[in-house]
This record gives C-alpha cells, sequence and structure tokens, in this order.
C-alpha cells in the first residue's frame, strides 16, 4: 500500500529494516502518526499492511529475507568500499577517471577483496533461489530513496536471472549475468551526486558525463574489480538500443534471443547485456524516482511492451511478459466499469494460465469508506480495472 494511503491504527504486514539489516518496526506494528512520519521522513513509498479483510494474501518475495538481507549488505558494502577509494575521482575530467582505472596501484588496491568474494558468494544464493521459484512475483524491495540504488541493483538481478532460466543459460552463466546486473551502475559512482539526483533537465554537458557511467563501469569491473568479462560487458552495454539509438557505441541487434556464435557478432549487443537492460528498464518504471513516482503495475507492463522493438529486446520481453503478472498479488487497483466501478480493491490470487485476469477482492467505496470485502473472478466477470500508481513521496 502507498504509503500516502496508510492510515494511523494499520497494522505492519512486514517488518521493516534499515541499510545495515537492523529492524525498525516489526511485523504486528501498529503504526502510530509518529511512526508513519518518520517513514516519510526517512523515504519510504509503500508498506505491506495487515488487515483482517486481506490477511490471507501471501506476500511473496522472490528471495527469502536472509539471502535479500546478505546480499544487499554485500551490494552496499561493495559500493561503499569503491566510493572510499574513488572519492577524489568525482570531480575530475573523465580522460582522468580513466588514467586513475588504468593504473596498476589503483587495480592492486581491490585485489583479492574479501567484500568482492562475499558479493558473489551471495550471488550464487540469489541464483540458487530464483532457479527454485517456479512464477515472477511482480514485486520488488520495500525500499527508500537512500537505499534506492542497493535495491534496484539486487531487484534487477532477480529479474534478470529469472529471464535467463526461462531463456536456458545455466547456472554458471546466470551468476555472471545477477553479478554484472548488481554492478551495472558502479561507474556512476564516478559522478558527482548533484548530477546523478538532479530533478530537473540535465544540459548537454551533464547529460555527457552521465553516459560516461558505462564506460567507466566497464573498466573498472574489468581491471579493478576482476569478476568476469561478462559483468563488464552489462555495464558497458546495458543502456545500447535494439535500434542503434543507444550508448556509448550504439550497437545494434535483431530482436531475437540468439545462442552460440550469433551470441558474439561485431556490432551486435552481447545477448546477457539485452537481457540487463531489460531488467533494469522494469525495475526503473517500478521505482519511485526523484522526478516521478513509480508507474503502476499494469502501466510498467504496458511500457514495457511499448518499448520492445526499438529500445528492448522483442522475443526476450515476450519471454519476460508471459510470466510477469501486471497486477501482481497484493497490489492495489481501481475498478472502471460493472457494478463496482469507481470502488478500489486488491488482487487476491492470480491465475497462472491467465495473469491479466485475476481474482480481485473489493474494499474501498470511492469515497474510501470499508465494504464488505467480495471477491471478483475477473475470468468470468465482465469487470475492468487499472492499477494505481504511487504518488511520489519527496526525500
Amino acid at each position: 500500500m502507498g504509503l500516502e494511503d496508510v492510515k494511523p491504527g494499520m497494522v505492519l504486514g512486514v517488518g521493516i529494516r534499515n541499510r545495515k539489516g537492523h529492524t525498525l518496526l516489526g511485523p504486528g506494528e501498529i503504526l502510530s502518526p509518529e511512526y508513519l512520519g518518520r517513514l516519510k521522513e526517512l523515504g519510504y513509498c509503500a508498506l505491506w499492511i495487515d488487515d483482517e479483510d486481506t490477511r490471507d494474501i501471501p506476500y511473496e518475495d522472490t528471495l527469502s529475507e536472509a539471502t535479500r538481507l546478505a546480499t544487499t549488505a554485500s551490494i552496499q558494502d561493495t559500493f561503499n568500499m569503491t566510493w572510499h577509494e574513488t572519492e577524489k575521482l568525482r570531480s575530475a575530467s573523465v580522460s582522468e577517471v580513466r588514467g586513475t582505472l588504468e593504473d596498476r596501484r589503483f587495480q592492486q588496491a581491490f585485489q583479492d577483496n574479501a567484500v568482492i568474494e562475499r558479493l558473489t558468494a551471495n550471488v550464487d544464493s540469489v541464483v540458487g533461489e530464483v532457479l527454485d521459484r517456479a512464477v515472477c512475483t511482480g514485486l520488488g524491495s520495500l525500499r527508500t530513496h537512500s537505499t534506492y540504488l542497493y535495491h534496484h541493483c539486487l531487484d534487477s538481478a532477480v529479474t534478470a536471472a529469472m529471464i535467463g532460466r526461462l531463456l536456458g543459460y545455466d547456472k554458471k552463466m546466470l551468476n555472471q549475468l545477477a553479478v554484472g546486473c548488481i554492478l551495472h551502475d558502479i561507474g556512476s559512482i564516478f559522478i558527482d551526486s548533484d548530477i546523478l539526483d538532479k530533478p530537473g533537465a540535465l544540459s548537454d554537458e551533464e547529460f555527457k558525463r552521465i553516459k560516461d557511467h558505462t564506460i567507466l563501469g566497464y573498466l573498472f569491473i574489468r581491471d579493478s574489480l576482476r569478476v568476469g568479462l561478462v559483468p563488464a560487458h552489462i555495464a558497458y552495454q546495458h543502456h545500447e538500443r535494439q535500434d542503434g539509438a543507444g550508448y556509448p557505441r550504439g550497437l545494434t541487434s535483431s530482436n531475437r534471443s540468439v545462442k552460440g556464435a550469433e551470441m558474439h557478432l561485431p556490432g551486435r549487443i552481447t545477448p546477457l547485456a539485452e537481457i540487463a537492460a531489460i531488467a533494469d528498464f522494469h525495475d526503473a518504471c517500478s521505482s519511485d524516482r526523484p522526478h516521478r513516482g513509480r508507474l503502476a503495475a499494469d502501466v510498467v507492463w504496458q511500457t514495457m511492451r511499448s518499448a520492445a522493438g526499438s529500445h528492448l529486446n522483442r522475443e526476450m520481453v515476450e519471454v519476460f511478459l508471459s510470466v510477469l503478472p501486471p497486477y501482481p498479488l497484493g497490489t492495489m487497483l481501481e475498478v472502471t466499469s460493472g457494478p463496482w466501478t469507481e470502488h478500489r480493491a486488491v488482487v487476491a490470487k492470480i491465475h497462472r494460465d491467465d495473469l491479466h485476469r485475476p481474482v480481485i477482492r473489493v474494499l474501498e467505496t470511492p469515497s474510501g469508506e470499508r465494504v464488505e470485502p467480495v471477491d471478483i473472478d475477473l475470468r468470468s466477470e465482465e469487470t475492468s480495472i487499472r492499477g494505481l500508481a504511487t504518488p511520489n513521496v519527496p526525500a
């Protein structure tokens, strides 16, 4: 539920932890005005609420809590270590940064590093749990603005591993894909935060500096972190487009899922970077950003389909959308036709053979008053629905 819809006295359904894994509020906690005010100050945008009318609807996370916490912590440690080692480079020119990245003394600071070893070990656990999941939940992390980057990296890796599994990649390749997704934006560490977090339009010079994060990330992963060429090329190519209008090199692709020798054709985007681009795009649309609130889940679904062909690999997108529910379990909706028009409802059950027609539970009148819950199976009822976007909550 969007934080703006949470009322004092409601009960928290899923606990909230800070970036270090410490519990801020546990499940079953009654939300006071003070708690809600503090959560807004911390940048939380949505909560999972425990309610007697929806208690039977499970919270489905692709990852176990232990794996999510451990991996998020190792991502944060990796970025913090990099941030500390590169602090003087954020005001440097791109050529100066590249010179430093190519310096052996700089590279040696990251060799045989326990932080990187923990990250790759946690990624192995992430991929193992994705392989055990039958379906995609469509739900991401509960996150704040300050932890956006870490959760974005992890959720992108989970989505990419799911797509890679559907496309038939083995666990070794999925691990490389997931590491690449977690590190795909690490080049942004070399860019001043005033540019990264700017809510308004970027100047040409600022946008050029933003685009350089792909090249800098590639060099840093390849020469310093040394976790493999596949992750390095994912960082390098995740902003390329099918039509050649992407950056930094204007590569193209065929809109097909290819294997073998076709994966390495000159001038073509590597398939694993195409998967990473889909995962990155999906999570960005589903998240609150400084300049806009998150899009409703069904709008994200349609936006991805519209981007397929010119921006994203069409065949890969279709594979992903075949398992991605447009209306994830537990998300809020508005009924747009039928006897319950303008009432608010929640997704109570998803039919895996018909993801677009879930069972919804009507909970509120158009004016927000609670009603006796009514379940409607959209497979047999002529009722239309639309997702509800979460307005942006300023940091």
